[in-house]
């Protein structure tokens, strides 16, 4: 085992950002869909930052129940909120 030892005499801050994320504690996974609770309430939560890169399908997903009740194009029925309901998070197999 190699230990190191660095000793750090000066450090001056030169940029840094920040950002709010909406988090789903449940299982880490984005909430999309119908509010099970309450009518015409619809959810498009919990992307932890990655909510562009899902934005165009949750988008069309969220338009197609709006329009024609239902989907008809992409299938993101498994992120619903009644997965949290039933106690079945989604568990990833690969995370790259």
């Amino acid at each position: 085992m190699l230990l190191t030892t660095c000793v750090v005499r000066r450090v001056q801050l030169v940029s840094c950002w920040t950002r709010q994320l909406d988090y789903n504690y449940f299982d880490r996974c984005p909430i999309v869909g119908n509010h099970p609770y309450h009518r015409n309430f619809l959810m498009a939560a919990g992307s932890v930052g990655h909510g562009a890169h899902f934005a165009p399908a949750v988008g069309r997903y969220l338009n197609e129940l709006i329009i024609d009740g239902e989907f008809r194009t992409i299938n993101l029925s498994p992120l619903t909120f009644d997965r949290v309901l039933d106690d079945e998070p989604i568990t990833e197999r690969l995370v790259i």
